[in-house]
C-alpha cells in the first residue's frame, strides 16, 4: 500500500502547479515540469564521460562558478551582494541548474524560468533570436524568481555555433522602484506596488549593454548609480563564466561539456535516491504559524507533511491559510520548492553537490491558491517568510528522520529565521542615493546540534557562504552609523545543547537623517523551534528608540553605558521614546540620535534543559550568554553568585523537584486532547486564517491535524 493513499487532498485546489496561468513573458508550466530530457548532443557527451572523468569535470565547473562568485562580490557595491546574498551558476543548454556557487542556497534551484522561456519562445522568433553575446535580465517573481529586488542576468554559451550551456549571475540588488525605498514594502498589497517587473528581457547584444534599455531601467529606480554599477558587475561576471567554460569546450568539445553538465544532474538524482532509501519509511508532520499579515497582526498557518517511501519523498503543504490582500507575505509554488534546498543541501543531503538533480526523487505539492501558492496579482515581496516556515518545518521533520540513520551528524534544531530586516535609505557618505540593509543579517545563531551547542553569529538563514562585512565600510555605503555589534544575552533557545546567539547591531541615523523600512515576522510566535525538548529561539520584534541621548552620553564619557539589546530593553539606560513594534513597518523618517536595534535572531535548543551539564551553564553565565535568572529558573542550577561555582547536590535535588513538578502537571492523553481541542484564538486573530482549526475545512473535528478519515 502506498502511504500517499492515506493523504486526502482538498478538491478544487491546485497542488502540483501554480494557480495562475500564462501571460506575456510568463509560462508557469516551464517552472513545474522538472529536468528537461537529454538532447542528442547531451546523450553523446554522457556516453563518452566515465564517472571518474565526471568528477574531474565537475570539479572544474565548480572552480569556475566559485571564481565567478568571488568576482561578483568584489565588483559589486550593493551591501547584499558584497556580503554574499548572491549566486553564480552554469545551466544545461535547456536551462536546468547544474553547477552553482552561492551564498543563497535557494538561488541554486531558481532562475531557470527565464532560460526555458527564451528557449521555448524567443530562440526561433525572428524578432528576437538567440546568439553569442546576448544577455538577458530577469527579476519577476511570477516568472521563476524570488522577489523584485533579487535580480539576475543570464547569457548563452556557444562553442563553434553550438549551444553548450548558460551562465547565470544574480542576487539581492535592493532598490527596484517599489513604493518603499530598498524594495521591501510591507504596505504593498499587489505586485504592481513592488516596482520593476522584468520577465526575461535581452539587455545586451555582443556583450554590450543597450543604451535605451539601460536608460529605461535606471529611470525606474531611486539609485541609478548603484543599479548601473551592479548590473555591469553581473554582466562582467557572466562573461567570465562563459570564457572559462569555452576553455573547457576546447578540451572536451561541445558534446563533452553539454553532456557533462547533464550527467551531473543524472548522477545527483541517483545519489539523492540512495540517501533517501536509507531513511525509515513513514509520514512525518510539523506546523508553524506566522503572527502578522502585511502591517497587521493576524494568525497564518503553514503545515508541512513529508511522506517517505522507498527511495522517494513527497512534500505536501496542505491546510494553508488563504491568500489575502493585506500585504506581501505570499509565496509561489516554485519558491516553496526551491527554498527546500536551504535545509536539504545543508543538512539532509550533506556532502552531495547542490543542484536541481537532487530534487528528482522529491515530489512537491503546495496547496493553492493560498499564502504558500498564490495568484499572480497579490504582492510577493515577503514570500520568503512563508517559504522559510516550510523550511523550518522540514528541518524539524528531517532531523527526526535522520536521527535513526547513519546520517545522524546532520541532526540539529533549525537555523535562526526570526528575521527582521532594517532597510536604510538616503544619501551615503560618497554622496549618492542608496537603499539596502547591513551585513548583520549574516550573523544569526545556529540551531543546537544533537551533540554540540549551536555556533554564535554563524551566518545568514538562507546562505551557505556569507560575510557580515566591516561596519566601517558599511557605514560609508549606507546612511547609518553603527555603534555596536555584540553577542547578546538570553537571546537563543535553551536545552541540553543550547542554540547559537546572534549578533545584535546597534545603529543610529546620521546627522542628515535617513529613512527606514522594516520587514519581518515572528514578533510574538517564534519561527525557530527547538527539537527533542529544546526551547525555541525567542521572538524578535522591532526595537527602536527615538530621540535617544546616546551621543550626549558618549560625548560626556559615560563609562557604564552598555549598548546591548538586553540592557537597553531591560534597564533603559538612555533617555528617549522606546518602541517595541510589529516588525513590518512602512517607511518612516528618522533623525540623528534615533537608535535602531537589529538582529536576525537566535537558534533553537536541543534536548531537555535539565540535562545540560551544570558547568556548561556556568560557562554560559561567565560568557554573559545567559543571565543568572535563566541559570536558576530554566536550567535549575544552584550556584554561588560571586564565584559561579555549582552546588552539585543542591542542583541534583532542584532538578529532581522540577521533574516531579512536571509529572504532577501531567494529564491522561484523552483528557489533554479534550481540553486542547476546545482552545481557540480570539476572532480578531483569525481574520486571515481561514476556518479554525483547519483553514479549508469548515467542520474539522479530528483530534489531530492531518487526519481526514
Amino acid at each position: 500500500m502506498s502511504l500517499m493513499d492515506r493523504i486526502k487532498l482538498h478538491e478544487g485546489l491546485v497542488y502540483d502547479r501554480h494557480p495562475y496561468g500564462k501571460a506575456p513573458g510568463r509560462d508557469p508550466e516551464l517552472l513545474t515540469r522538472g529536468i528537461e530530457p537529454p538532447s542528442e548532443l547531451e546523450l553523446e557527451g554522457m556516453e563518452q564521460m566515465s564517472l571518474l572523468e565526471l568528477e574531474v569535470f565537475q570539479h572544474k565547473m565548480t572552480s569556475i562558478v566559485e571564481e565567478a562568485r568571488d568576482v561578483y562580490m568584489a565588483l559589486s557595491i550593493s551591501e547584499g551582494i558584497i556580503t554574499g546574498d548572491m549566486n553564480a551558476s552554469v545551466f544545461t543548454p535547456e536551462g536546468d541548474p547544474a553547477v552553482v556557487a552561492t551564498g543563497i542556497y535557494f538561488h541554486t534551484l531558481l532562475n531557470y524560468g527565464q532560460v526555458k522561456y527564451v528557449m521555448k519562445y524567443y530562440r526561433d522568433d525572428p524578432t528576437v533570436g538567440l546568439q553569442d553575446g546576448d544577455v538577458y535580465f530577469f527579476n519577476d517573481p511570477t516568472c521563476g524568481g524570488v522577489h523584485t529586488f533579487d535580480m539576475f542576468v543570464t547569457a548563452p554559451i556557444f562553442y563553434k555555433g553550438v549551444l553548450v550551456g548558460w551562465a547565470e549571475v544574480g542576487g539581492h540588488q535592493g532598490e527596484c522602484g517599489s513604493i518603499s525605498p530598498g524594495g521591501f514594502s510591507p504596505r504593498a498589497t499587489t505586485r504592481w506596488e513592488e516596482g520593476l517587473h522584468i520577465h526575461g528581457m535581452r539587455i545586451a547584444d555582443g556583450w554590450e549593454l543597450r543604451r535605451d534599455i539601460l536608460d529605461f531601467m535606471l529611470n525606474s529606480v531611486r539609485n541609478p548609480f548603484v543599479f548601473a554599477s551592479d548590473l555591469k558587475a553581473r554582466v562582467a561576471t557572466c562573461k567570465r563564466i562563459r570564457d572559462r567554460v569555452l576553455r573547457e569546450c576546447e578540451r572536451r568539445g561541445a558534446a563533452g561539456v553539454a553532456g557533462g553538465l547533464r550527467k551531473i544532474l543524472a548522477v545527483s538524482g541517483e545519489l539523492s535516491r540512495q540517501r533517501i532509501s536509507k531513511i525509515n519509511d513513514g509520514i512525518y508532520r510539523c506546523v508553524l504559524f506566522n503572527d502578522g499579515v502585511g502591517q497587521e497582526s493576524g494568525l497564518v498557518r503553514l503545515p508541512t507533511t513529508v511522506i517517505k517511501q522507498g527511495d522517494e519523498m513527497v512534500v505536501i503543504n496542505q491546510g494553508v491559510s488563504p491568500e489575502n490582500d493585506k500585504g506581501p507575505q505570499h509565496c509561489t509554488w516554485h519558491l516553496m520548492r526551491a527554498s527546500m534546498g536551504v535545509y536539504l543541501f545543508t543538512y539532509f543531503f550533506r556532502g552531495l553537490a547542490p543542484n536541481i538533480g537532487l530534487l528528482e526523487p522529491i515530489k512537491v505539492l503546495v496547496e493553492g491558491p493560498s499564502v504558500a501558492n498564490c495568484g499572480a496579482e497579490v504582492a510577493h515581496g515577503e514570500g520568503t517568510t512563508i517559504s522559510a516556515m516550510n523550511v523550518q518545518n522540514l528541518h524539524v521533520i528531517g532531523s527526526k528522520m535522520l536521527f535513526d540513520s547513519e546520517h545522524r551528524l546532520s541532526v540539529s534544531a533549525p537555523f535562526s529565521r526570526n528575521l527582521m530586516i532594517y532597510v536604510y535609505s538616503g544619501t551615503n557618505s560618497y554622496g549618492y542615493r542608496t537603499a539596502n540593509f547591513t551585513g548583520t543579517q549574516n550573523l544569526a545563531g545556529q540551531g543546537a546540534r544533537f551533540d554540540l551547542d549551536g555556533e554564535h553569529a554563524s551566518g545568514f538563514y538562507w546562505a551557505s557562504v556569507t560575510d557580515a562585512g566591516e561596519v566601517e565600510e558599511s557605514d560609508t555605503r549606507l546612511p547609518v552609523v553603527t555603534l555596536a555589534r555584540t553577542i547578546d544575552k538570553d537571546f537563543h533557545g535553551f536545552g541540553m545543547h543550547r542554540g547559537g546567539v546572534p549578533s545584535v547591531e546597534i545603529s543610529s541615523a546620521p546627522k542628515a537623517g535617513c529613512q527606514l523600512t522594516t520587514r519581518g515576522a515572528s514578533d510574538r510566535l517564534s519561527h525557530n523551534p527547538g527539537i527533542f525538548g529544546g526551547y525555541a529561539g525567542p521572538p524578535n520584534p522591532r526595537f527602536v528608540i527615538r530621540g535617544a541621548d546616546v551621543f550626549r552620553q558618549m560625548q560626556s564619557g559615560a563609562q557604564d553605558l552598555v549598548l546591548t539589546q538586553y540592557n537597553l530593553a531591560r534597564n533603559r539606560p538612555l533617555e528617549g521614546d522606546y518602541h517595541f513594534d510589529y516588525s513590518s513597518k512602512a517607511t518612516e523618517d528618522f533623525a540623528e540620535g534615533d537608535l535602531f536595534i537589529d538582529s536576525a535572531g537566535g537558534g533553537g535548543g536541543y534536548g531537555d534543559v535539565l540535562e545540560r551539564a551544570p558547568e556548561s551553564v556556568m560557562d554560559d553565565l561567565r560568557d554573559q550568554i545567559i543571565s543568572a535568572d535563566v541559570a536558576r529558573d530554566v536550567y535549575r542550577v544552584v550556584f554561588d553568585e560571586e564565584l559561579l561555582t555549582v552546588d552539585v547536590a543542591a542542583t541534583d535535588a532542584e532538578r529532581q523537584a522540577a521533574r516531579q513538578d512536571r509529572l504532577s502537571r501531567g494529564k491522561p492523553f484523552d483528557a489533554f486532547v479534550e481540553e486542547w481541542s476546545q482552545l481557540r484564538p480570539s476572532e480578531d486573530k483569525l481574520t486571515y486564517y481561514g476556518s479554525w482549526p483547519e483553514p479549508n475545512v469548515d467542520s474539522y473535528t479530528k483530534p489531530f491535524w492531518g487526519q481526514f478519515e
